[in-house]
């Protein structure tokens, strides 16, 4: 069984109707908060938990709420001193520097688009803006409502 089904499974059991609570992941000692810095708004998502999920399903860490996001679409992990982004199967695909990924290590100054989302990488740890938008556990974060609304573009497909 997979971890969401057991959380999913957990969540029935205890009879609360909702999913059970994810448990605070260890914060490695070298960790560095991954700050994703929206085009062209600048609008700022701060992941301070050293794994997290992306994708449209309402359960994700950072919620992308748009069509061509997929439910689960990648995972951003932190360890070993490094970021990594792993691409979960998803319809779109995950792209670093415009290159399709599985699994990459992301560095400073890349770009990370996912579906219609692109985001430049900030890993430099200085002074926030006044739009940082934290990630952390348990909290569902929407950043569609800082988009221009525009049509899809072409050769996009919606994910599932």
């Amino acid at each position: 069984m997979d971890e969401t089904r057991q959380d999913d499974e957990a969540a029935r059991l205890a009879g609360s109707g909702s999913r059970a609570p994810r448990p605070a992941a260890e914060v490695p000692v070298d960790f560095v908060p991954l700050r994703l810095v929206l085009r062209p708004s600048g609008v700022v998502v701060e992941l301070t938990c050293p794994d997290m999920l992306l994708g449209r399903h309402s359960e994700a860490d950072i919620r992308l709420p748009l069509p061509d996001v997929s439910r689960r679409h990648c995972r951003f992990v932190f360890g070993e001193g490094y970021w990594h982004i792993r691409d979960l199967k998803s319809l779109n695909g995950t792209f670093v520097n415009e290159q399709p990924i599985h699994d990459a290590t992301i560095c400073h100054g890349d770009m990370v688009r996912i579906g219609g989302f692109t985001f430049d990488v900030d890993l430099s740890g200085g002074p926030r803006g006044d739009e940082v938008l934290r990630a952390a556990d348990g909290v569902l974060l929407s950043i569609s409502r800082a988009l221009p609304r525009r049509d899809d573009p072409p050769g996009q497909r919606q994910a599932s």
